[in-house]
């Protein structure tokens, strides 16, 4: 070898170590009992078995091993990704859309909405929409939730019963605190007196899972002063006393201003949590696909005793839970393994229909809006003024070495829930008059109507992208709370080629039908909503920091008395703000389309539950990520309650009480 060559062979062997070092130190830390399936070291039994390791799969999973005489495998389509900087940081949540991270959904077109395809963003990785979402902790109204326990005839799901497992879960950090104190800021963030305001006697303070205030853009601020000038009074906890009124958001953030997905919370080292981290009887199986739920017949009772699955080389597994399967793969995967079990309906002639369940899938609810856009001077400060290229390194190195500044935001920091009657009284007195008035919402003090504010240029047509350097906009979101709409999960059967000839299998796959401005109600509450929007918008025109003009559709375009350019343009751009609901739905057996009973077992199959937002009645007026880890939380406790009477029957030592 000259010379020459061995310079060349040098450079390149430094610059190859180089390059690995790089790459491992990029790389989260690998954490015992998570990773991919193990032929040869995992084990085939289980307790429980729970398919689907998301928001609420992660939460059952920690409580659930609490118990260290239980041993519990969670199976995971995705990865563990919540260590990767975009995931942690708030502010970089759009750039995570349509990539890796998310299952990349689209809808069958819409007939309602000029036969366009709608994107559904869903988490794909452990801690599931968790992770990917928009970070905002809203609960919703508490009628809601007496809802499900009264007119859906849900008994112990009641407000009442429902708020010590909000706040069980719930580790809120007040923001007035130092950072000498143990829940104190892990930053140099500046606390805000006027608007970081709460109701303590509603929130939790020893759960695993960190909520507070983080940051607030100057133009939030202007939009809260624009409603407030409309009508709209302020409300000092969205998660208070009452939800109605414009307010901040709450956030899931740790005190050091990073996200904490329920990945974070439920299964890394936690305070809060007895012996947390990494639990020696909690397995975690990534990068799997879920064929089926293993049912048998005994005696005389369909059973669930495992699962089948497909490790990350597509090779096909089975293994078993010796107390419950529960299903928390989402309100899409959730009812499309259930039909791929045979429990639903006969979707293909090679899997037997083992139990027939009518709902299963169907119930779909969403939270659905649009975009008003509005230009504005370059002095408002909005996020769209803080990404420029000159100002965004600033604004990495403030939030890496203070923890504050832009990169905190979520960019969605504030919002207003309205009802009708308050804000659009002709409309309901019309409607009334008509006889066409539908009550959807859940009560005296449950919203109609949010009007969410995004400090940038946005359009439902533009998700994610990047907004033009060269002009300053912001964005208000009118979005319908509480739709009279349904639409229906139904599946994609495929037959697959296995890894090795012969081994081939049944896929089936969700196709997704939201059938969104079905009902004709949805298109006139969502008429009102645009006007509410440009009302708050006029007021918001007259701030000084604000001086916003409606530049997208504008009033020229589609004006409000126009009813047919107001309905076009609600069909144009009318999408899912990804708050998906109900596709198994809970209630009692004699209600037909009901999948799951009060504690979430599934209708007709023993030792199979489903715990995910799949199972609400209705879709929460709030945003969905705090109901579904209650749910998981309540569903923890009557999972082991269940597991102690069955243990107490098998000992022959439990004599059941009376009804």
């Amino acid at each position: 070898m000259n010379r020459d060559t061995a310079k060349v062979v040098a450079a390149v062997t430094i610059g190859l170590g180089l390059a690995t070092i790089a790459y491992r130190a990029s790389q989260p830390p690998k954490k015992p009992g998570r990773g991919t399936w193990k032929p040869k070291k995992d084990v085939l039994e289980y307790d429980y078995i729970i398919i689907g390791g998301g928001t609420a799969g992660c939460v059952l999973a920690s409580r659930l091993t609490e118990d260290e005489n239980v041993r519990v495998l969670v199976l995971e389509a995705g990865a563990d990704n919540d260590d990767y900087f975009m995931v942690k940081t708030p502010m970089l949540v759009a750039f995570l859309f349509e990539g890796k991270h998310d299952w990349k959904f689209s809808t069958v077109p819409q007939v309602h909405a000029n036969n366009r395809k709608l994107k559904h963003i869903r988490g794909k990785m452990l801690g599931g929409c968790s992770s990917i979402n928009g970070m905002g902790y809203i609960r919703g109204p508490a009628s809601d939730f007496d809802r499900w326990a009264n007119e859906f005839n849900n008994p112990g799901w009641s407000y009442d019963e429902v708020l010590p497992y909000f706040k069980k879960s719930e580790c809120f950090h007040d923001p007035a605190l130092p950072k000498d104190h143990p829940r104190g800021p892990k930053t140099n963030r500046v606390h805000d007196p006027e608007t970081e305001t709460f109701e303590p006697e509603y929130h939790g303070t020893e759960g695993p899972w960190n909520t507070s205030y983080q940051y607030l853009n100057g133009a939030t601020r202007g939009f809260m002063r624009g409603n407030m000038a409309a009508g709209v009074p302020r409300n000092y906890d969205v998660n208070g006393s009452t939800c109605l009124g414009v307010f901040r958001h709450q956030l899931f953030v740790q005190p050091n201003a990073v996200r904490h997905s329920s990945s974070g919370a439920f299964l890394g080292k936690n305070k809060n949590l007895p012996k947390s981290g990494n639990r020696p009887n909690l397995r975690v199986v990534l990068k799997t696909h879920v064929e089926k739920i293993l049912v048998e017949n005994i005696n005389g009772v369909q059973t669930a005793v495992g699962a089948v699955f497909r490790d990350e080389k597509n090779v096909r597994h089975k293994v078993y839970a010796k107390s419950e399967v529960i299903v928390s793969a989402g309100v899409f995967q959730s009812p499309t393994i259930l039909l791929a079990s045979g429990i639903g309906h006969q979707i293909h002639e090679s899997i037997p229909l083992v139990h027939s369940l009518p709902g299963v899938g169907h119930n779909l609810a969403d939270h659905m809006g649009l975009g008003i856009v509005y230009r504005c001077p370059m002095s408002c400060d909005t996020v769209q003024q803080g990404v420029t290229p000159w100002k965004f390194p600033g604004h990495i190195y403030n939030y890496i070495r203070n923890g504050t500044g832009l990169l905190t935001s979520v960019v969605m920091e504030g919002a207003s829930y309205v009802r009708l009657e308050d804000f659009a009284p002709e409309f309901v007195a019309r409607e009334k008059a008509n006889g066409t008035w539908k009550e959807m919402a859940s009560g005296p003090g449950a919203p109609d109507i949010e009007l969410m504010f995004i400090p940038c240029a946005y359009t439902t047509e533009d998700l994610g992208d990047v907004p033009s350097l060269f002009d300053n906009k912001y964005t208000i979101v009118p979005s319908l709370l509480n739709p009279a709409s349904r639409g229906k999960v139904t599946t994609k059967v495929t037959v697959v080629e296995g890894r090795k000839k012969g081994d081939s299998y049944v896929r089936v796959d969700p196709v997704l039908d939201p059938n969104i401005l079905s009902d004709p109600f949805d298109m006139r509450v969502m008429k009102e909503a645009v006007k509410l929007a440009r009302r708050v918008g006029k007021h918001m025109q007259q701030d000084p920091e604000m001086g916003g003009i409606e530049c997208f559709p504008t009033e020229a375009a589609v004006a409000n008395d126009d009813d047919e350019a107001l309905e076009n343009f609600i069909r144009d751009h009318f999408a899912s703000f990804f708050h998906p609901t109900g596709t198994c739905t809970m209630g009692p057996a004699t209600n037909p389309m009901a999948v799951v009973d009060n504690r979430l077992r599934v209708h007709g199959v023993d030792r199979l539950r489903v715990v995910d937002s799949s199972i609400m009645p209705m879709v929460v007026a709030g945003h969905t990520c705090a109901a579904v880890v209650m749910i998981a939380e309540k569903a923890s406790d009557m999972i082991k309650e269940d597991a102690r009477i069955r243990q107490a029957m098998e000992n022959k030592d439990f004599t059941p009480k009376a009804a």
